[in-house]
């Protein structure tokens, strides 16, 4: 699949609760800790942007100028779910063949791996994968958004990824940030991520 075929869609819309503050907007080597990924999946000439946020959240004003469209999640308490329908009813309004979901608190995911993805895409979900398990960024052709809408809860499409065909990302760029200490933490992972490259 090409990158013109696909919508990314950026979920930024969770509470928080573990981090304690505005989790997307702690600062991460001077811009927002939300803002890192979005910087690489607009570089992916992709069909469409969105991003996926609660009402009045500020990071969503990062987004805007980065030529995200926003999608507003007014129900955050529902789950990852909610996000996912609402990433799917997005992607619905275009001519997009596959939806690509990443997540904000993964600021180390590479637009390289990102189209290495969509490349890998046919008629079967693709999901990153770390070496233990398969998790987002992940890749869903339309004839799976479905299943996405499917989904309940807080569990997103775990459920889904068990069966997706897996392609690794390269070592520390998968991690995610929950609490203070990962994103300390990642700042360690950060350095050891650029003198890799």
């Amino acid at each position: 699949m090409q990158a013109k075929d696909v919508a990314i869609v950026l979920l930024a819309a969770g509470n928080a609760r573990r981090f304690g503050a505005d989790k997307l907007m702690a600062d991460f080597e001077g811009r927002p800790l939300g803002a890192r990924a979005a910087h690489e999946l607009v570089s992916v000439a992709a069909a469409a942007h969105f991003a996926v946020c609660q009402p009045d959240a500020l990071i969503a004003a990062h987004y805007k100028r980065l030529g995200f469209d926003i999608v507003e999640n007014p129900r955050a308490d529902l789950g990852l779910s909610g996000s996912l329908h609402l990433a799917v009813d997005a992607a619905m309004r275009t001519d997009a063949q596959a939806l690509l979901i990443a997540l904000a608190d993964m600021p180390f995911v590479q637009a390289a791996h990102v189209e290495t993805l969509i490349a890998a895409c046919t008629d079967n979900v693709v999901a990153s994968f770390d070496g233990h398990q398969p998790m987002p960024p992940a890749i869903f052709p339309r004839s799976h958004w479905p299943d996405l809408l499917a989904t309940l809860g807080d569990a997103g499409a775990r459920h889904i990824l068990t069966d997706a065909e897996k392609i690794a990302a390269p070592a520390g760029t998968l991690c995610d940030i929950d609490t203070p200490d990962d994103l300390a933490a990642s700042k360690i992972s950060l350095h050891r991520i650029d003198r890799l490259q």
